[in-house]
Formats: C-alpha cells, sequence, structure tokens
C-alpha cells in the first residue's frame, strides 16, 4: 500500500454535524431515530494544524470534503481551514459537497473565493422547490438558491448533482436550465443508490422507506423508471415482481397495517423513552461464522478488489480524527449492524479504533503502521468474508460484485449529462 510520502490527495469529513435528514444517510434509521454512537463533532482549525503539517499540506495535489455524517458547511472554522490550506498550497485543487441551505450570504461567497476555478462544490439538490426536500429532508429551498448564487457571485466553479427518483424525474431539464442561468458550469443526472441490500442477498428493496424523528412512517420514496434506474434494481423488478408499491397517505406498508405499526411504536416508545437516553444502543448484532455462506458472499469472498483510492493515493479522515482508506470504510463503523457493519467492526476494533486515531497517533505513523502496510492488503486478497475479506471492500472495489456503484459512479461521468 502506499507510504506517507507517497500521500497526494485528503478526504476529510470536515464534520458530523448537519441540518438534513436524508433517509439513506447513517445519521438516522431512515430519517427517523437518530444514531448516538457516533460523536457529533467538527475538525477545529487547531485540530487540522495538529493532525496535518505544513510539508504535508504542501505535498497534496487535491482535498475532498464531502463526509458520511455530516455536511462541510456546518464546520464553523472551515472557512479558516481553507484560508490556511490555500496559504501553504495555493495550487491544491478543493472540493466539496453540500446540500446547502444553511449560513449565510457572506460565507457562500466567501467559499466561492477560495475554491475558485481550480476545484469545485458540488450542490446536492435532488429536484426544484417542491421535491427537493421529499429526499433532502430539513432543507429550504430559498437558503439553497442563496447559497448557490452568492457562491458563484464569489467566483467558485459548481456543480449541480440531482439524485433521480421517481418522484423528480419529470425535472430534470428544468433543473438543468436552473443551474445555466444561476451560472453553474456542470449538471449531473445520477442514479440513487439505497435501492438494493448486499450483505448476505443481493435483493431490490421495495423503496427507501422514510420516517420521522419519533420512528413513526412517513412515505416511501421509489427507484425511477426508465434509463434513470439501476439496472439491478430494473431487473429484480422484472424477475421478482412481489412487492407492493405505495405513496405518501397509504394506509397499508408492505402488507402490515400502518395504524397497528404506529400503535406498536408508540408503545414501544413509551417504554423505552429515547430522549432521556444520553446514548441510544442499538440491539447487539453478532456474525453467525459457521452458517452456510450463500451464493452471493462467496461471489464477495472471491471476487477481485481493485481499490479505487490506491489508484490516487488518496485516504479518507473523519471528524473526529479516525484515518480509513475511503469514506466507504468510515461509514460502517458507527451504521446500523448487519454483516456488513458488523464485520468491519470488529476488523477495526481487533487492531484499536485508538491505534487509527489522530489524537493519539501521527497520521505518518498511522499511515505507514500495521494496518495500511498489513492488514487493509491482507483483506483485498483473502477470499473468504468469514475470514479476512470485507464485504464493504467487495461491495464498492469488488470488480464482480460492484456494478451498482459502478453504475452510480458512470452516471455522472456521462460527458451527456454536463452543459458548457
Amino acid at each position: 500500500m502506499y507510504k506517507y510520502k507517497d500521500l497526494l490527495h485528503l478526504d476529510l469529513e470536515m464534520s458530523s454535524l448537519c441540518n438534513a435528514l436524508c433517509p439513506v444517510c447513517n445519521r438516522r434509521a431512515n430519517g427517523g431515530l437518530k444514531n448516538k454512537t457516533f460523536r457529533e463533532t467538527y475538525v477545529t482549525l487547531e485540530d487540522f494544524k495538529n493532525w496535518f503539517s505544513d510539508d504535508f499540506v504542501a505535498q497534496l495535489y487535491g482535498m475532498q470534503m464531502c463526509g458520511n455524517y455530516g455536511d462541510a458547511m456546518t464546520n464553523p472554522d472551515l472557512i479558516s481551514i481553507l484560508t490556511h490550506v490555500k496559504s501553504i498550497n495555493p495550487k491544491i485543487k478543493i472540493t466539496m459537497n453540500s446540500n446547502a441551505s444553511g449560513r449565510d450570504p457572506e460565507f457562500w461567497y466567501e467559499l466561492g473565493k477560495l475554491i475558485g476555478q481550480n476545484g469545485w462544490l458540488t450542490f446536492s439538490v435532488d429536484g426544484i422547490e417542491d421535491t427537493n426536500h421529499i429526499y433532502r429532508r430539513g432543507t429550504y429551498w430559498d437558503k439553497i438558491m442563496m447559497a448557490m448564487k452568492n457562491y458563484i457571485r464569489g467566483g467558485g466553479s459548481a456543480r449541480w448533482e440531482f439524485l433521480v427518483f421517481k418522484h423528480n424525474q419529470h425535472q430534470i431539464e428544468e433543473a438543468k436550465a436552473l443551474a445555466k442561468k444561476i451560472g453553474i458550469q456542470e449538471f449531473y443526472k445520477k442514479k440513487a443508490l439505497g435501492f438494493v441490500h448486499h450483505d448476505v442477498e443481493r435483493e431490490v428493496k421495495e423503496g427507501i422507506k422514510v420516517f420521522d424523528t419519533d420512528g413513526l412512517y412517513q412515505y416511501m420514496i421509489e427507484s425511477p423508471a426508465e434509463e434513470f434506474t439501476n439496472k439491478i434494481v430494473a431487473n429484480q423488478e422484472v424477475e421478482n415482481p412481489k412487492y407492493e408499491k405505495v405513496y405518501n397517505n397509504t394506509k397499508r406498508m408492505d402488507g402490515v397495517d400502518v395504524d397497528a405499526v404506529i400503535k406498536e411504536i408508540k408503545e414501544r416508545k413509551y417504554k423505552t423513552d429515547y430522549t432521556k437516553q444520553q446514548v441510544y444502543i442499538p440491539p447487539v448484532f453478532e456474525l453467525d461464522l459457521k452458517r452456510p455462506l450463500t451464493k452471493w458472499e462467496k461471489k464477495m469472498g472471491s471476487c477481485e478488489i481493485d481499490c479505487m483510492v490506491l489508484k490516487h493515493n488518496s485516504f479518507f479522515v473523519t471528524s473526529e480524527g479516525l484515518v480509513f482508506p475511503c469514506c466507504f470504510t468510515a461509514s460502517k463503523y458507527y451504521a446500523y449492524d448487519n454483516e456488513e457493519v458488523a464485520q468491519l467492526k470488529n476488523f477495526i476494533d481487533s487492531y484499536g479504533k485508538k491505534n487509527i486515531s489522530l489524537e493519539h497517533n501521527s497520521l505518518e505513523d498511522i499511515i505507514n503502521g500495521p494496518m495500511f502496510q498489513e492488514r487493509w492488503i491482507e483483506n483485498f486478497n483473502d477470499n473468504d468474508v468469514r475470514n479476512k475479506r470485507l464485504r464493504t471492500c467487495a461491495i464498492f472495489c469488488g470488480k464482480e460484485t460492484n456494478e451498482e456503484f459502478n453504475e452510480t459512479i458512470e452516471s455522472i461521468e456521462k460527458k451527456s449529462n454536463a452543459f458548457k
């Protein structure tokens, strides 16, 4: 694997704070009950200087700020950190993703000046005024428009990334025209993830269920039709059309009486008052290493891993300073348990969370140490998900198993999606 002196790209989760309640995000259970196993925090300017030396910042060609649990715009030190980075490395390419529903005009103007044309900000906006909030729950259209216009006014390069669902696919051209009018340089239609389970069997879900913050079912987000849906989803729907499609005000959900479900949840909530618990601890999930593997699990074990971050000498750092190869592996450490998540947690905890923390170790020691030089490589080379092969690596970087993710990447790389 790469060594510290070879690192060229930093993917930094600037913050684990967020204003939105997106149903696929690990912050909440389908946008509902809060996941309290992760720490809400942000990278301060002092943290950044302690974690990354001036010499290290100078060797980077790029820095990305997307994150898993938060939006970089929520970091109150963001402008100060980027100003510091640019003072050391004026040519560094800075990229960032944001739902853009927050902060004030001055913030977005200053961000536009800092990113400029040598980099870009990706606005994650999935629809227009009457639809964006269906997936990007908790966001406000007027704030997004303000952010876009002031960022452009500051001279920043921008992209609009549009996740396509059934409820917004008819608005693609309207959103594209609006992006061009505002001055955004590129517009991407992106195939959404979240409609497929990968952990034991690869199964298509009936849709993305959305719950409120009390844990009550609200509505279902459906996959789009025709060319905007993932092939795996489309083929599964044809081969096994067992799922009942539902919409906002339905009284039934998957053949279950929603009123009965709501009653059960309210009774459970009465017994377990989440608002008074300091930490919500999900039920413990234990891997069954003795059961026979499914055909899909065997395929995840035998596929060739083509790690995408190795190609770019890139690595990921969480908002609390944990060092991972990529955002995909980092995202699972505090996610709700299943086979994939439990396996990843065991992998990290067996080495020691403290040993990959920049609060306790230097970046050079972590990268040049056993985790990056031995354990991650052993995972790539192993061929059994009950042993060292991580399911997460197979799902996102397995040559024979990452079709869904590849389709999503290809959907935003098509030149036909962009305008010049």
